[in-house]
C-alpha cells in the first residue's frame, strides 16, 4: 500500500519504527532508503547523511547508533515514544491523525451453527469484522452490561472480532479506543482489517455508540431478560461474596427456563485453589422477560445458602461444594 507521508521526517520516523529497536522487521535497506529519500526531499544533517551513504551489510548496532543520532539531531521522537495516531511533521512537531473516518454499527444474527448475534462493525461503509478475525463479537460480549465501545480519554483495549467458529480467541481483532479532543482513535490490534489506524470526529463517534447501545429491535425475550437481568444485577454485593455473573441466558436443555451462571472462586488454572460454576434456573414460560428479570435480581439478592442452585468444579480433584452452599445445593456435573 502506498503511504502518503506528512512530512519527510513522518517518513523517517516510519522506517524506523520498523527497525529500532528491534526485532527488526525490516532490513536495513530500508532504513538506509528512507534516509537517501529525506535528502531529496530537504531534509538533512550530519548523521542523516551517514545513514543514507550506510551498507546494509552493516552491524546492526553501528545503524542503531547512526538512526539514533539522526533522531535527535532532527529532534525526531524514537519509536515507541510516540502514540500511533500521531504523524510527525516538518521540525519534528507532531500532529494527530486527522478524524476523517466513519463508523457505523448494526447487529445481525450469527451464523446458524454459532447461534446468537453479532456485532458488525463498519468504517468508511467496509464492514471490518469479516476482513479481521471473520466474525462480529456477540453483543453481550461489548455493550452489555457496559457498553464498552464509549471513548474516553484513557485508552482501553475492546474486542470487536472473534473466528468464525464462534470462540473468541481462536481467532481475535481487538482495537485501542481513545478520545483526543474532538476525535477519537482506533488502533488495530492481532488480525487488523486494513493496515493503519483509523479516527473518528467524536461527535459523529459518540452519537453512534449511543445510538447502538439504545437499538434492542434485534432482542429475543431470552436476549432482553438477560440484559435487564445484568443491568440491575448488585454485581458490588456478588464480588464481596467472591462471585461474578458470567452469563445469562435460555437454558438449551429446557425452553422454558432461564440459566444464570455465575464464577466462584480463582479460576486461573495455574492456582491450586478451588473455582467453580454456579447455576440458578428461573421459569419463563407465561412470563414476560421484566417479570423473570425481577425474579433473578431478588433471588440475587438473597443470602446464596437459600438459592436453589446447582454448583460444577472446574478443576479437577474438587469434591465438595463452595463454601457459600446452602443445604439444598446439588452437584451439577457437565459433560
Amino acid at each position: 500500500m502506498q503511504f502518503n507521508y506528512a512530512s519527510p521526517e513522518h517518513r523517517l520516523y516510519d522506517a524506523a519504527s520498523r527497525w529500532y529497536p528491534g526485532p527488526h522487521r525490516d532490513g536495513p535497506q530500508q532504513l538506509i532508503d528512507a534516509a537517501v529519500q529525506c535528502l531529496v526531499d530537504g531534509l538533512d544533517s550530519p548523521s542523516l547523511r551517514l545513514l543514507a551513504g550506510a551498507s546494509a551489510a552493516d552491524r546492526a548496532d553501528d545503524i542503531n547508533a547512526l538512526l539514533e543520532s539522526t533522531l535527535d539531531e532532527l529532534q525526531i521522537p524514537r519509536p515507541g515514544e510516540l502514540a500511533p495516531w500521531k504523524e510527525i511533521v516538518a521540525a519534528g512537531r507532531t500532529l494527530s491523525r486527522a478524524p476523517t473516518d466513519t463508523i457505523r454499527f448494526d447487529i445481525r444474527q450469527a451464523d446458524g451453527a454459532v447461534g446468537g448475534h453479532e456485532l458488525l462493525v463498519f468504517v468508511n461503509d467496509v464492514e471490518m469484522t469479516r476482513i479481521g478475525a471473520g466474525m462480529g463479537m456477540d453483543p453481550f460480549d461489548v455493550l452489555i452490561p457496559t457498553n464498552r465501545l464509549v471513548a474516553t480519554t484513557e485508552p482501553h483495549q475492546v474486542p470487536i472480532a472473534r473466528c468464525e467458529c464462534g470462540e473468541y480467541g481462536c481467532g481475535s481483532t481487538d482495537v485501542t479506543i481513545v478520545r483526543e479532543g474532538d476525535a477519537v482513535h482506533w488502533e488495530w490490534i492481532d488480525e487488523a482489517p486494513i493496515d493503519h489506524g483509523v479516527t473518528f470526529p467524536a461527535g459523529q463517534y459518540d452519537a453512534e455508540v449511543e445510538r447502538i447501545e439504545d437499538d434492542h429491535s434485534w432482542e429475543r425475550p431470552e436476549d432482553t431478560t438477560a440484559r435487564l437481568a445484568l443491568t440491575q444485577v448488585d454485581t458490588k454485593r456478588l464480588a464481596a461474596l467472591g462471585m461474578s455473573v458470567s452469563w445469562i441466558a435460555k437454558d438449551h436443555a429446557n425452553d422454558d427456563m432461564m440459566k444464570v451462571a455465575l464464577l466462584a472462586g480463582d479460576a486461573d488454572l495455574r492456582s491450586s485453589a478451588a473455582a467453580y460454576q454456579i447455576f440458578l434456573r428461573f421459569p419463563r414460560a407465561r412470563r414476560s422477560p421484566p417479570e423473570v428479570a425481577s425474579a433473578i435480581v431478588s433471588e440475587l439478592r438473597q443470602p446464596p445458602k437459600k438459592w436453589r442452585a446447582t454448583w460444577h468444579s472446574i478443576k479437577p480433584g474438587v469434591s465438595s461444594p463452595p463454601s457459600v452452599a446452602g443445604r439444598s445445593w446439588r452437584h451439577e456435573r457437565i459433560g
